[in-house]
């Protein structure tokens, strides 16, 4: 009796037994996933940017200004720039921001005499060509503002905020200039003493600094030089000579490969300097688009003159050739983002994906002399407005 007793006794100990391990094991695995959610949760929130558009819409909200169209007669617009969704317009007096809607977020006076603007995420980097001053900001805020000692040259940020400043200098032909997305202080700073610094781009990822330079070979042909290098240890880890290229722009993809166009061949890169693929052409270049981290480039050809029509070529992340598609009309301006790129002929705007895929094809009922292409619309500006295309 007492035998059977404690077997009842024991099974009745390895069902409790079993019954904490189950409740265990269900709290183990019930905060897992919960911290599996907050972990996506917050990867949307930032990689979304939840916050900025809350904050955009909440701008928008207490802003005044009418909707789309706005009216911009008697103001001379230099470029267009996105952030996030939001319409953005460089003057020659103010960088103005808009919400799609039409409402106004931002007015920023730049004092500039020749104002240039780069965009990448929600920050913006907007300089003076031939002038000394340089300022990076969002929507709310200034992060970064400096005023050189020699003029700038060109300047660019990458998606993830990294700048890089050439200017000119007292004993070299330009200085390259890096700061990282804290702007705390200057990380990189190289010198060129026989070759003039064109365009130059960073990969926060990576660590390193790409620029392409140019210069004369000793039978006096042009030559284009990209370097590249690593900010951690101040060191060139790749150098590489295109004959008779003259540079046009420089990017990192998303995979950390350079992309490059020059005025008769683009090509990708390693990181090392090795070319992955190259693209020649002898058509003339009129334009191009290289967006920082999109995987390709689109090279835009005049043949207006013998056949009414305007090329363009889309290159793939290896440097390929995808597809060359003939578009109808003269070819008046064109704007890209990370996924694509419009492009503005005659009165019609196609756009594109990288591949080369038409995915849209709008008109534009006045003449546009900029697009902008952002993530959902494509925006123009004309002689009075800046208004939206739509289908």
């Amino acid at each position: 009796m007492a035998k059977k007793e404690e077997n009842e006794f024991s099974a009745a100990r390895k069902k409790r037994r079993f019954k904490i391990a189950m409740l265990r094991t269900k709290k183990f695995i019930g905060a897992v996933l919960a911290f599996a959610i907050i972990c996506c949760a917050v990867f949307l929130f930032v990689k979304e940017d939840i916050a900025g558009i809350i904050g955009d819409r909440i701008a928008a909200a207490s802003s005044s200004g009418a909707s789309m169209p706005v009216e911009i007669a008697g103001t001379s617009v230099k470029d267009m720039f996105s952030i996030g969704d939001n319409v953005g317009v460089l003057t020659d007096g103010n960088a103005v921001l808009y919400a799609k809607n039409g409402k106004r977020l931002l007015s920023y006076t730049h004092g500039m005499t020749d104002p240039v603007i780069k965009a990448a995420g929600r920050r913006f980097l907007l300089y003076d060509r031939g002038g000394t001053k340089l300022v990076v900001r969002m929507r709310d805020k200034v992060l970064f503002e400096k005023e050189f000692e020699y003029k700038i040259i060109s300047a660019n940020i990458s998606s993830d905020g990294w700048i890089t400043v050439v200017t000119a200098a007292q004993r070299y032909a330009s200085q390259l200039h890096v700061w990282n997305s804290s702007y705390d202080e200057e990380i990189f700073t190289w010198s060129s003493s026989a070759e003039y610094i064109i365009c130059s781009t960073a990969d926060s990822k990576s660590k390193t600094v790409a620029a392409a330079t140019l210069s004369a070979n000793a039978s006096g042909q042009m030559v284009t030089t990209v370097h590249i290098f690593t900010t951690e240890a101040a060191v060139e880890i790749g150098k590489k000579d295109f004959s008779g290229e003259a540079a046009v722009s420089i990017e990192y993809n998303a995979n950390g490969n350079i992309k490059l166009i020059c005025d008769s061949m683009a090509a990708v890169l390693d990181r090392s300097a090795n070319v992955l693929g190259r693209f020649d052409f002898d058509r003339r270049l009129i334009s191009c688009v290289n967006v920082p981290g999109s995987f390709g480039m689109a090279l835009i050809f005049d043949r207006y003159t013998e056949a009414r029509a305007t090329d363009v070529t889309f290159i793939g992340n290896r440097g390929e050739e995808l597809k060359t598609v003939s578009l109808s009309g003269k070819f008046l301006c064109a704007n890209g983002n990370s996924s694509g790129t419009a492009l503005y002929c005659d009165g019609v705007v196609s756009v594109f994906d990288y591949s080369g895929n038409k995915t849209a094809t709008l008109s534009s009922e006045q003449d546009a002399l900029l697009i902008l292409l952002t993530k959902e619309n494509v925006f123009a500006v004309t002689r009075d407005e800046i208004c939206e295309i739509k289908k």
